[in-house]
């Protein structure tokens, strides 16, 4: 079996003689665009990885990744509004893309850990203070706000809206898009460097939780996105031709509990090493190529 490497393009390679890919030579021609788990080598590129670098197709494939270095901590409503996804997808550049990879979720959900519980209502935040903690019995939801995950539901729900309109305004109206399960990350003093993270860990501590529960929390929260994930590619209705691959099945090594660097399958808090990426890319690359030979024919 020929394994061959995605071919990863800025979308400004499209555009110089040099550096643009030939997308009719290749079996599998993508566009992606996400948050930092498709950009996170720009940061170190000698010890970084992302996903989209460690995938791997039985045809050769090609990507125009829009979530270009600066897009480290884009959320969903700038994925969607990003003018040169959306001029690939469906304005004046567009192609025929045969899928659209996407990585959302992640760091809205990071966002909205941040948001303090000091005068914010608890339908606008997901952690609650200590004297809204649920019973013990509870485990680790005790420290979560349903009615502020409601509200990240519904705010996740309507941009994916807008990015599936966005398809189906262009010529890959009926193309596939692919959603990405994360990895539950181990809350710990681990930032990226350049300033950048912690980024779990100050929301984690700031609101009083114990550090014993520190890890199911994250369990809990990376679960939760993971079924909204999936529940939104379940329903074919409101997102057609949306698949989702669950990225939190494959057992990874954690990292170490107060660790602050490389530890485990993680580069940092966050953020996968380019073995952690590999143990997540591969089998989700294979998935993506089975459903787009199956709707081939």
């Amino acid at each position: 079996m020929t394994i061959n490497p995605l071919k990863v393009h800025a979308p400004s390679d499209l555009d110089t003689p040099d550096l643009a890919p030939n997308l009719g030579g290749h079996g599998l021609r993508l566009l992606a665009e996400g948050d930092s788990w498709f950009t996170i080598g720009a940061l170190n590129p000698l010890k970084n990885a992302n996903l989209l670098f460690a995938m791997r197709f039985e045809q050769t494939a090609v990507a125009i990744n829009c979530a270009t270095p600066g897009d480290t901590l884009k959320r969903m409503t700038e994925l969607r509004r990003d003018p040169v996804f959306a001029d690939l997808l469906a304005g004046r550049r567009q192609r025929a893309w045969d899928g659209i990879l996407l990585s959302c979720g992640g760091n809205d959900l990071i966002d909205a850990l941040g948001v303090q519980p000091a005068g914010v209502p608890l339908n606008l935040r997901l952690l609650r203070a200590p004297a809204e903690w649920g019973p013990a019995g509870e485990g680790a939801a005790r420290y979560l706000s349903d009615a502020g995950w409601q509200t990240f539901r519904g705010y996740f729900k309507a941009n994916l809206d807008a990015i599936v309109a966005l398809r189906g305004a262009g010529v890959s109206h009926g193309a596939p898009i692919f959603l990405h399960g994360y990895a539950v990350p181990t809350p710990r003093p681990a930032p990226a460097g350049l300033g950048i993270g912690p980024w779990l860990l100050p929301s984690i501590q700031a609101c009083g939780i114990p550090e014993a529960d520190y890890g199911a929390v994250a369990a809990v929260l990376i679960g939760r996105l993971a079924a909204l994930l999936a529940e939104c590619a379940a329903d074919a209705t409101r997102y057609p031709n949306v698949h989702f691959f669950d990225t939190t099945k494959i057992a990874l090594t954690p990292a170490a509990v107060g660790s602050s660097g490389e530890s485990g399958d993680w580069i940092n808090e966050i953020h996968l090493n380019r073995a952690g990426c590999t143990k997540l890319a591969v089998p989700w690359a294979t998935a993506i190529e089975r459903v787009i030979v199956a709707q081939r024919g």
